[in-house]
Parts: C-alpha cells; sequence; structure tokens
C-alpha cells in the first residue's frame, strides 16, 4: 500500500509470511484446480459481463424519457431567470457571490456558485442541524431548516435547466426506479393502512423524506470538483466529531448510568460527542472512516495518505470508544469489504488491529457481558430480543402482517411522540428492518430489501465501472473512493439489524447522499458539466 505502509517493518513481515503462503499455494494442485475452473467458468462471465455492462435499460426506459422532455422544455423557459436578473434581489445575490468569491477564508465555496454553498451545507448536515438545535435553539428554525434546504435545492435544479440554449441531458440513473418503487408503496400504504391519517402521513414524512437526497445529489454533482468538495467536506467534519470523542473519552466524560449494566466495571465512559448516543455516534464513524481511507489510495504525495489515514484511524478510535458493539460490527464488514475492494494486503493490519483491541479491558468487558447470565436476564426483561418479539406480536394481535399496522404506529420516533394507543407498550425496535415490517408489513419490507439489495448491486458496478475508467488516460483513481462509500453505506446497512439508525435524519440523509456520489461515479460522471450560475 503505496510508500507509506511498504516502509513499516510490520508490513514486511506480513508481506514476508503473505509470500510464502502464496508460494505454497501455488504449487497446490487443488488450488490451481479451483483457480483455473473459476477464471473459465460461466458464472465469472456472467458476473464480469454485468458489472461492465452499460447502462442501456435506464438509457431506454420511459423515466429517462420523461426526465429528458422535462429538461427540453425548462431549457426554453427565461422568464423566470430575466424577472430574477433584474430584480433587487437579484442584484443583491450577485453582490454577495462577487463579494463571496473574492474571500480569503469562503472564496473556495463560493466560487462554486450556489451548488457549491449548497455541496458545503449538505456536508456539514449533523453540524449544521446541532448548530440550531442544540446551541442557537430556535425551535422553528431547528425544525424546518432541512426542508427550507431541500426545497431550495429543488427550485436551484429547475433553475439550472431553464434558459439554456442545449438542454441538460437527464441524470436518470438505474437507482431512480428502485427508490421510487418503494416511495409508491408508502405513499399506498399511507392511504389504505392507518388509524389515524395524520400520524399516518407523519410516519411516512419520516420513513421517506430523507431518501429525496438521493434525487437532489445527483441533479447537482456537476462535475469531479462538486463531488470532492462533498466528499472532502464530510471527511473533515467526521474527523472533528471523532476528535471530539476521543477528548470525551481522556476526560471520561460523564454518562447515564443506564447506559452500561453494572456487570462491565471496566466500562468508564461512552463516548457520543455531538449526537446524544453512542450508536449512532459509532454508525457516524462507520460511515467516513473507509472514506477517510479511500482518499489515502486518491492522493498521490506522502503526506496527503498520512493526513487521510490519521483521519481513518481517529474515526476507528472514535468507533471504539463508543462501546457500541452493533457498530463494532457495522465497523468490521466495513473495513473487511474496503479491503476486498481496495487492497487485500490491509487484511493483516486488520488481525493485527483486532487482536490488539481483544486485550484492552473494556472491550473484552462489552463482548464478554454478552455470555453472562446478567445480560441473558436483561435482554429477557427489555432488550432487543424481546423488543423484537413484542412488536411482531402487536403485528400478529392488531394488524395486517402483509400490509403492516399503519406508517408512524409503532416501533420509530413518530409513535414515541405520539403513543396514541393506550394499551400498547411504547419502545424503539432496535432493528429498523423489524420497524419496517411491523408498520408497512411484507409488502414494503420486501421492496426496502429490494431496494438495498439494488443499492449493493448497483454500488459494485460502479466500483468495476470507475476502475475500468481509470485504464484512460489522465485519469484520477477515483475507483477507491467508490468503494470507501460503498464500504460506509455497507457497514450502515448491518448496523440497522441493530439498531433505528434512519430514525435520525441526518443519519439518513448522509447515507442517500453517499448513495447518490457512489452512482455519481459510476454513471453519471463524465456527461456534460452543469455550469454554475
Amino acid at each position: 500500500m503505496d510508500d507509506v505502509l511498504r516502509s513499516s517493518l510490520l508490513v514486511r513481515v506480513l508481506a514476508a509470511i503473505g509470500t510464502i503462503l502464496k508460494g505454497l499455494c501455488s504449487g497446490s494442485a487443488v488450488v490451481g484446480f479451483f483457480v483455473r475452473c473459476w477464471r473459465g467458468s460461466s458464472l465469472r462471465r456472467f458476473c464480469l459481463a454485468r458489472l461492465s455492462a452499460a447502462d442501456r435499460w435506464t438509457a431506454s426506459s420511459g423515466f429517462y424519457r420523461l426526465s429528458q422532455r422535462c429538461n427540453d422544455r425548462l431549457a426554453r423557459v427565461s422568464w423566470p431567470v430575466r424577472w430574477f436578473h433584474n430584480s433587487f434581489v437579484g442584484r443583491l445575490w450577485r453582490g454577495l457571490f462577487a463579494w463571496g468569491r473574492g474571500s480569503v477564508l469562503l472564496g473556495w465555496m463560493f466560487r462554486g456558485g450556489l451548488t457549491g454553498i449548497i455541496l458545503t451545507v449538505l456536508g456539514l448536515y449533523c453540524g449544521v442541524d446541532y448548530v440550531l438545535r442544540d446551541v442557537l435553539s430556535v425551535p422553528v428554525l431547528s425544525s424546518l431548516w432541512d426542508e427550507a434546504l431541500l426545497v431550495l435545492c429543488l427550485l436551484w435544479i429547475l433553475r439550472q435547466r431553464m434558459d439554456r440554449p442545449a438542454p441538460l441531458s437527464a441524470r436518470a440513473n438505474p437507482l431512480d426506479v428502485p427508490l421510487l418503487a418503494f416511495l409508491a408503496v408508502g405513499f399506498v400504504l399511507m392511504n389504505t393502512v392507518f388509524r389515524y391519517y395524520s400520524i399516518s402521513v407523519d410516519g411516512y414524512r419520516a420513513t421517506v423524506q430523507y431518501m429525496l437526497w438521493f434525487f437532489v445529489v445527483t441533479r447537482l454533482l456537476r462535475d469531479d470538483h462538486d463531488f470532492m468538495q462533498l466528499y472532502l467536506v464530510m471527511v473533515v467534519l467526521a474527523t472533528i466529531i471523532a476528535l471530539h470523542g476521543i477528548y470525551q473519552y481522556i476526560v471520561a466524560v460523564p454518562i447515564p448510568s443506564n447506559w452500561t449494566d453494572q456487570a462491565e466495571q471496566s466500562v468508564r465512559t461512552r463516548v457520543f460527542s455531538i449526537f446524544g448516543s453512542p450508536n449512532i455516534m459509532g454508525d457516524y464513524m462507520v460511515m467516513f472512516a473507509p472514506m477517510a481511507a479511500g482518499l489515502a489510495y486518491y492522493y498521490k504525495k506522502t503526506w496527503q495518505k498520512l493526513l487521510s489515514w490519521c483521519c481513518a484511524f481517529a474515526m476507528c478510535f472514535g468507533c471504539l470508544f463508543t462501546m457500541s458493539r452493533g457498530a463494532w460490527v457495522a465497523m468490521a464488514v466495513a473495513v473487511v469489504l474496503f479491503c476486498l475492494l481496495v487492497d487485500r494486503r490491509l487484511f493483516g493490519l486488520l488481525v493485527v488491529a483486532a487482536v490488539a483491541a481483544c486485550f484492552m479491558p473494556f472491550v473484552a468487558s462489552r463482548i464478554g457481558y454478552l455470555f453472562t447470565e446478567q445480560f441473558a436476564e436483561s435482554t429477557a426483561r427489555g432488550g432487543r430480543a424481546s423488543r423484537w418479539m413484542y412488536g411482531l406480536s402487536y403485528l400478529k394481535d392488531y394488524g395486517n402482517p402483509l400490509f403492516g399496522l399503519g406508517l408512524g404506529m409503532f416501533g420509530g420516533a413518530i409513535a414515541m411522540q405520539t403513543k396514541i394507543i393506550d394499551q400498547w407498550d411504547y419502545f424503539y425496535m432496535d432493528n429498523y428492518y423489524l420497524k419496517i415490517l411491523v408498520e408497512m408489513g411484507y409488502v414494503g419490507l420486501i421492496f426496502f430489501a429490494l431496494l438495498l439489495i439494488a443499492l449493493v448491486l448497483i454500488g459494485f458496478r460502479c466500483v468495476y465501472r470507475s476502475r475500468m475508467a481509470e485504464k484512460s488516460p489522465n485519469t484520477p483513481r477515483l475507483s477507491p473512493l467508490t468503494a470507501g462509500l460503498l464500504s460506509g453505506l455497507a457497514g450502515v446497512m448491518v448496523h440497522c439489524y441493530f439498531e433505528n439508525i434512519f430514525e435520525e435524519p441526518y443519519m439518513m440523509a448522509y447515507f442517500w447522499m453517499m448513495a447518490a456520489m457512489v452512482v455519481y461515479l459510476g454513471f453519471l460522471r463524465g456527461k456534460r458539466k452543469q455550469e454554475a450560475l
């Protein structure tokens, strides 16, 4: 792995061991037989054909043609642009951007036009949300700012397509249809399966609103500069939060007593930074640690590689100090997938890190606690297993297993806020997939699962396509960034089995923004650049 790792003693030792094992395997008739079978298999040819296939289905779809017709018509619309340009607000707007482009501190953001500002705010999403909700504590502003930002983005996307000499090409992509299908299924269930319609509407909004960021980001990203701006802002903020979490661990920040069990004496604190929950903090680190590691393979200068690895390791330690076992599992999945996609030599370091972690007292305590009678009693009394059983029993007794109890009725934030049925015991399901099942039934769960499966398969195609694109001259190495994004998404999907991760708006927003970035690298990069206005 580049010059940074090649010079380390540990990597040289592991490389020597790997060379010996490779020599043993290369002389093995059994291994050679399986390798020859795989290379000549029809399954391998099918997989490679699917990974490298052009996106003809999307290009020939009715959705693509509809999107292109909309762009064609918007390109001929000019009166809103002229009206805004001649208005007082328009003159003030141009003056503000002229000042911003000349600013030493903010020029990098304003030079990208309104698109650059929007992408910066999106990268700082959870930080902005924290400042508005917990620092300024302005109720109206903190509750409406993200909806206002979404409306602004939609208006700006329309403005980008207006008054143009040639229409922009449609940004339709393979993930649009699975996502729209889930939105449509949710809309139908919202209007057909409900006890209280207002709660059903709130439940639908909480489930799907932040998925819309996928459509926004895929339409906003114009070129690699926009992509890297959003990518780097995300990583920088995650690094700052990781360092804050490490600081909390060093000073042993006080935590509520119910965050640990009395049997876990070696756990002196659990870090949470600005999130208020160690589990959300851990999942936030899972998202961005592979992205930071991907930068180490993207950059060419040694100091940039070292800085990228420092950011990645800081996030790994931030995740470790949350003491969230679910986040540890998710991080392990994300790191293993990143190693498989980018550099298998990292497996040696991964094994060393795992062994070293097992000798840390708090890690041994948290893992060992799983095999104690206290944990079994705690789980039976009010842990995840009992919550899952109660949720499934409510679905069976009070709802239709095919269509669920109704959106917003049980297992999530909306249900916890309303608690509309007195006879029910309300709690978070601590499993987002079961929450979808209880509220939307097997129909909703199937469409949600198909959406995530489509995301993973399309993600692998994007990694392969970006890797093939690197063979062209003067093409930057973007496949590690694609792999880092996909690995973070995979880790979040695993963690959703243990927590209601998507109940936090910024976590769902980040998830679908990252999915949009993956699709951009695989399918949208290289299309005609859109001018910053």
